[in-house]
């Protein structure tokens, strides 16, 4: 027997929050697409490396998306290798969740540790003034 749901079965809430979801992300895609990030005059720099003069995990990204959607992959992995390693991950397995109509994961707390373990080292690492993490910085 098939336990898998349809989209007729989903309960509205969870299609009103996938179609959301869905046109927020695709609204930022062409957003991150049609707009250079180093052209925005409005976009605040990142306070952290203001403050502290390091790089915190987040740095760069916001180029890494606009150079990923534009194809520039090589510019987009020395913006933030972080991002433009796990983005792509990330959108394929949820696709193919959907797609399969998973049923949500089931969240435990060490995967939020394990989440934050390794952004604090991938912070750590990229800040470190030697060959090969020098290569991490944006």
């Amino acid at each position: 027997m098939n336990n898998t749901l349809t989209a007729s079965a989903w309960p509205r809430k969870q299609l009103a929050t996938t179609a959301a979801m869905t046109l927020l992300a695709v609204a930022m895609a062409v957003l991150f697409y049609a707009v250079n990030p180093m052209e925005w005059w409005f976009l605040p720099p990142c306070q952290f490396h203001k403050i502290t003069g390091l790089h915190c995990p987040g740095c760069g990204a916001t180029r890494a998306t606009y150079h990923l959607l534009h194809g520039h992959i090589l510019t987009a992995l020395r913006c933030n290798v972080l991002l433009t390693l796990v983005l792509p991950v990330v959108a394929t397995v949820s696709w193919w969740r959907w797609w399969r109509s998973a049923p949500p994961l089931d969240w435990k707390p060490a995967y939020t540790w394990l989440l934050l373990g390794g952004l604090l080292a991938f912070g750590v690492l990229r800040n470190l003034p030697f060959y090969p993490c020098t290569l991490l910085a944006p």
